[in-house]
């Protein structure tokens, strides 16, 4: 299928985005294989958002006798270290995330051996739940994503490439743990064990996904599933069980919006396409061919590299929403009401920033905007406050109007809260 609309193009110096009203998208069916999975405890059943910079919610269970600050827009005092949330170190490439989410004066760190809860204020550890697995101890460890943290902050999920110890006549095998956790208490609500069915193929020298590190990761759980990629291999779990329902090889999600799970597909070498899958059946519900690199844009949207340019596609039904020109965009959501897309990662290209609303697509902002300001390296994004970075020097944007709110926040946030920030793997708590 595909339909047609009207286009509006804005345009500001090196940056021009288009809105795009008809869906680019083909349609057809399919399905994933399905394979055997150990699970324990009882289902989470909580949906969940993403983690990205400002964690899930959106900051409701504010801590008595605690200054907090709706954004945070300038830190200070003294830092607290997040033991485990550092990556390990790469001989080439960008530095890789964190693995931690904030939420409410929380650190959720996805550590080596499984999650840690810190409180921010104290430094203090309030529980540690491991894995039934022990990590790898050679080495200098092992990549990790931030932990998921659900939309009502209850429950908290992650995952882990784990090697089983043999047993008896068994072997040991490669399996990806999954594990949910209640915040509250530490304690487990379920976990399972994933026969690991990582893509090999050998169709591209490069993977699916924007982003460089390709560890297990919960992409989204929702009343009846929860979505875990693994390098280029999506499967689908039923909280309930444990059960594997499907699963999906040389396709990594990013999404899980309206029961549709939304990702990219590797079609040959350096080639793919835009996925959405049945959550439940692991069938095609839309396509969008020619597009590479998905990317997590907010909840409901993912972005991709079309031809020279990225798009910004509806996760739940693949409609073309928005047209950045130039590859290369990353977009974060400010956990609100607003998307922020840069461009800063290409080497040689353009330093720009587009902000537009989640909802209409309409533009707020772009930067440069012919007046001379410079483009700073967008680092996070949370309630309409945009952190950056401007060689070395951070600084914080109005995510309504795009004009300077702080010029000395003295820190460029990647993960924020109402209380704080997290920079590498130190916190520091918000002055103002």
């Amino acid at each position: 299928m595909r339909g047609k609309g009207g286009v509006r193009r804005w345009a500001a110096a090196a940056a021009a985005v288009a809105l795009a009203a008809g869906a680019l998208t083909a349609c057809g069916d399919g399905g994933g294989g399905a394979a055997g999975a150990k699970a324990s405890g009882k289902t989470g059943g909580a949906e969940a958002g993403s983690a990205g910079a400002g964690g899930a919610g959106d900051g409701a269970g504010k801590q008595p006798g605690r200054r907090s600050f709706d954004p945070p827009v300038q830190f200070g005092g003294d830092a607290v270290d997040l033991p485990g949330a550092g990556q390990p170190s790469t001989a080439s490439g960008q530095a890789l995330r964190p693995a931690v989410t904030l939420v409410d004066g929380v650190a959720y760190i996805g550590g080596q051996s499984g999650i840690m809860a810190l409180d921010t204020r104290t430094g203090r550890s309030r529980w540690q739940a491991d894995t039934e697995n022990e990590a790898d101890r050679g080495g200098f460890g092992t990549k990790r994503m931030p932990p998921l943290v659900a939309a009502d902050g209850r429950t908290v999920y992650a995952a882990w490439n784990r090697r089983t110890a043999a047993e008896g006549t068994a072997p040991s095998r490669s399996v990806v743990e999954v594990m949910a956790v209640d915040t509250a208490t530490g304690k487990k609500t379920w976990s399972a064990e994933i026969p690991a069915d990582p893509s090999s193929t050998g169709l591209a020298a490069r993977p699916i996904g924007a982003d460089e590190n390709l560890a297990p990761q919960v992409v989204g759980v929702d009343a009846g599933t929860a979505i875990v990629t693994a390098a280029d291999t999506t499967y689908a779990l039923d909280p309930a069980s444990g059960d594997l329902r499907w699963k999906r090889a040389d396709y990594r999600a990013v999404n899980l919006a309206d029961g549709v799970v939304a990702g990219g597909e590797r079609t040959g070498y350096q080639q793919g396409r835009l996925l959405g899958l049945d959550a439940g059946t692991g069938k095609e519900r839309w396509t969008v061919a020619d597009a590479r690199e998905p990317a997590n844009a907010s909840p409901a949207l993912l972005s991709a590299d079309r031809g020279e340019n990225t798009i910004v596609v509806d996760a739940a039904g693949g409609k073309n929403r928005v047209l950045l020109e130039g590859h290369g965009w990353r977009c974060l959501h400010d956990a609100r009401s607003l998307v922020a897309c840069s461009r800063d990662r290409e080497p040689g290209s353009d330093h720009a920033i587009v902000v537009f609303e989640a909802a209409t697509f309409r533009q707020k902002w772009t930067l440069p905007d012919h007046s001379g300001r410079s483009v700073p390296r967008m680092t996070g994004f949370w309630h309409g406050a945009l952190y950056g970075d401007l060689s070395g020097s951070p600084v914080v944007l109005d995510g309504v109007t795009g004009k300077d709110r702080e010029t000395e926040p003295y820190l460029a946030p990647v993960e924020i809260d109402r209380y704080g920030g997290v920079e590498g793997t130190r916190y520091r708590p918000a002055t103002r």
